[in-house]
């Protein structure tokens, strides 16, 4: 068998699959706040504050406001684990990464296509970006993240 080469680029590809309702069915119960906290930061909290209000309301049909709150956070959960996959060099966890919007003017929750922050190392002084594509179908959240991995050198183009 001949010899693999390696990709030629530094780049890492995750992806993910949520189920919607599964997530709703832990918004309706009474450790929907502490599963909220442990997907999403502070920040992304506060973000999305209200999107999050309907954990305090009761009622959980599949149009409800409960259903796109669950389906919110299935993107992100799907958006987050396909980032700590992309990145598999690195032992992240969903509070190393926040998902957000950035808009032509590089604002933070603009209308623009997600992005993922990850977290930078400690030392690093610098977080770095990730591509983050999000999908919603029926009961089913999906993500896909195209990270950078510097520990992959590119190789040189062969000599012809």
């Amino acid at each position: 068998m001949r010899p693999l080469r390696a990709f030629p680029l530094p780049i890492n590809v995750g992806t993910d699959i949520c189920q919607i309702s599964r997530i709703h069915r832990i918004l309706e119960g009474p450790r929907a706040a502490r599963f909220v906290d442990r997907i999403l930061g502070p920040h992304e909290r506060a973000a999305a504050a209200s999107r999050l209000l309907p954990l305090t309301r009761s009622g959980g049909s599949r149009d409800g406001e409960l259903w796109k709150t669950a389906a919110f956070i299935a993107g992100r959960f799907a958006a987050k684990e396909a980032a700590i996959k992309a990145h598999s060099h690195r032992r992240l966890t969903f509070h190393d990464i926040i998902i957000e919007r950035r808009g032509r003017d590089e604002e933070r929750l603009g209308s623009g296509p997600p992005v993922a922050r990850i977290r930078g190392e400690p030392g690093d002084g610098c977080d770095s970006s990730a591509m983050i594509s999000i999908s919603h179908d029926g009961d089913y959240a999906t993500a896909v993240c195209i990270g950078h991995d510097p520990s992959v050198t590119a190789e040189p183009a062969p000599k012809k």
